[in-house]
């Protein structure tokens, strides 16, 4: 049966949520831009990258510095263009990327209606082998090129949980959305329980996503943490955990934080105990 939501979107209207998801990549752009040239202003960016003398309000908001293209990133109106990544790579000295960010496959798991399974299993296939080998037989295609696609088991999803890098979400977010395609709980919310865990140290890792972080929570919680399983099951997950999470970390980069989705080796922690 259709996995529920347990905040269904008003009348079925996904518009907000389209638009936010473009803000949260537009965030992600700008973050990334600001975290290597030093400055979150759109008027000093406009200055160092584009060689714009700043003038107008001191106002960020209101910034009527140049053509205001970083600060419509910032705001979510409009994403980086070839020759704005171009000229971004150029002044970085080939540091900051903005196509990369620009087209995760992340923002593809963020659109109201899953991809087809064939979709998600290709993303799957073109992750680094430290992850395919958690999904795959030698983490390889066989001689004919094909790779063989079973479900993996919960300490399998745990260890790709466990490398605590940026592929290794959207590789659980995909598990998660081929789950929500199949119509199966378990297969759904495992997968998002552990990138739940994850996400904390994958903010702090990528300066680019962590830069209001909080918009782009909002649009995975709605897809991924927003859901009624069998028997009416709700998971918890409380933003005020990732905040913690990254105090933890920004305290001490190694500290252990706390995982509703268990450790390897111990019993799976998921839905179906929960229902019993």
């Amino acid at each position: 049966m259709p996995i529920d939501f347990r905040v269904p979107p008003n009348d079925g209207d996904w518009g907000p949520h389209t638009r936010e998801v473009k803000a949260a990549r537009g965030a992600v752009c700008y973050g990334a831009l600001a975290a290597h040239f030093g400055s979150d202003s759109p008027r000093i960016l406009d200055w160092r990258v584009d060689r714009l003398a700043p003038y107008g309000k001191d106002d960020d908001e209101k910034d009527l510095s140049g053509s205001n293209k970083y600060l419509r990133w910032r705001q979510g109106k409009s994403l980086p263009h070839p020759a704005s990544i171009a000229l971004v790579s150029q002044r970085s000295g080939g540091s900051v990327n903005l196509a990369y960010w620009k087209d995760l496959p992340l923002w593809e798991l963020l659109t109201p209606t899953a991809p087809a399974i064939a979709r998600l299993n290709h993303l799957l296939e073109l992750m680094p082998i430290n992850i395919r080998r958690h999904l795959f037989v030698d983490g390889a295609p066989d001689r004919r090129g094909q790779f063989h696609h079973g479900w993996p088991e919960g300490d399998q999803i745990r260890a790709i949980r466990n490398q605590a890098s940026l592929n290794a979400l959207i590789a659980l977010l995909c598990l998660a959305r081929k789950g929500e395609v199949l119509e199966d709980h378990p297969r759904h919310y495992f997968p998002s329980l552990c990138a739940f865990d994850l996400f904390p140290r994958v903010l702090y890792s990528h300066r680019a996503l962590r830069y209001r972080w909080e918009g782009l929570f909002a649009c995975i919680e709605r897809l991924f943490w927003n859901r009624i399983y069998t028997s009416g099951y709700q998971g918890v997950f409380p933003i005020d955990s990732v905040h913690e999470g990254l105090a933890a970390l920004d305290a001490d980069p190694d500290a252990d934080l706390p995982l509703q989705s268990g450790k390897n080796a111990r019993r799976n922690l998921g839905l179906s105990e929960a229902l019993r």
